[in-house]
């Protein structure tokens, strides 16, 4: 089978594990959506897919750092794209980074490509960070039965914070990573002779020389920093909307620290599970945060099924679009 027909094939069975195993939230929501308040619902809808906008011009700032010019239509195109990859293949986000290097070929080598969606990530974890205490002071001035989730927010804050200095140190580890890769290649290349260790050498390459322009431009680093922050607002606000369309209006600081637990839950758990992980965390934290278990899962319910509603069917159009083209007749009678 050809690697296109693959890709698509595999997109396909991926989308719909995450329609089937979201089956109860798609008919429960459905009864619920009847009651809500449809204006703010539209009003949602266009926020999110600003999100998407917002993640495109994240992409353009950072590609501009490596010296590309890239369309913001296409980048935008990208975020959708990369974004169903990321939710039908858990991967912690590594299948997302991989596609987008599909979406920026030829024009951005595949090693730049990756790290741009890698630092996206580790922005975005950075913007979590900064939010964090916001959303906390929030929550404890209004509310004196929230303390017993600073204990949380201080691991969760803690687990970030080593993670994303281990995976600085290892990647400033340069000629290590040159070794293990080699390695690696060499135990490939065993298993499967089709392999080209040039080509994978050629990647970490490419790599490094985007990491070296970032270390060498850290100020020109604010504007994708500038957007990463602006996303996460973004997807806080269209959350706090959602309880807005159940007519409840509640402490801010609760929704934040909701959308960041469920990030965070996410994060650890989208290794294994893409369905799940992300809701734990949402109702989860809403219930501890005193909201009633009912209101808590409804509005979690609502939210994410919106998100995948509004994500995935264009996301799985862009994703097909940019799946590696079909072999010209030329190329197969070469």
């Amino acid at each position: 089978m050809k690697l296109r027909n693959l890709m698509a094939l595999l997109g396909v069975i991926g989308l719909v594990i995450v329609v089937w195993l979201n089956r109860g939230q798609f008919v429960g929501v459905w009864r619920i959506l009847k009651t809500l308040r449809w204006y703010i619902l539209a009003f949602v809808i266009l926020i999110q897919l600003a999100s998407y906008w917002v993640n495109g011009l994240y992409y353009r700032s950072i590609l501009r750092i490596f010296g590309y010019e890239m369309s913001i239509r296409r980048l935008f195109e990208g975020a959708l794209a990369t974004n169903f990859v990321n939710y039908v293949l858990p991967s912690a986000g590594i299948a997302g980074a991989g596609y987008l290097s599909q979406v920026l070929a030829p024009d951005v080598p595949r090693g730049e490509s990756v790290l741009t969606q890698l630092t996206r990530y580790a922005l975005s974890g950075l913007a979590v960070l900064i939010m964090m205490p916001v959303g906390l002071l929030l929550v404890l001035f209004t509310s004196n039965s929230a303390h017993q989730i600073v204990r949380i927010t201080l691991l969760s804050a803690l687990a970030i914070t080593v993670f994303a200095v281990f995976m600085v140190a290892v990647v400033q580890q340069e000629s290590a990573v040159y070794r293990s890769v080699d390695r690696v290649v060499v135990v490939l290349k065993r298993a499967f002779p089709k392999i080209k260790p040039d080509a994978i050498r050629h990647f970490v390459d490419d790599f490094y020389l985007g990491w070296h322009r970032i270390i060498s431009h850290k100020r020109h680093m604010l504007a994708p920093f500038e957007w990463s922050i602006i996303y996460i607002v973004i997807e806080m606000g269209t959350f706090y909307l959602t309880f807005l369309a159940f007519g409840k209006l509640i402490n801010p600081g609760i929704s934040i620290m909701a959308y960041l637990f469920a990030n965070i839950a996410s994060i650890f758990g989208g290794v294994f599970f893409s369905t799940g992980t992300f809701e734990v965390g949402m109702a989860g934290t809403l219930v501890v945060l005193g909201l009633p278990f009912p209101l808590a899962v409804s509005v979690t319910s609502v939210y994410r099924v919106l998100n995948l509603l509004i994500g995935l069917p264009p996301g799985f159009y862009f994703y097909r679009r940019y799946l590696p083209p079909k072999p010209s007749g030329l190329e197969n009678a070469a």
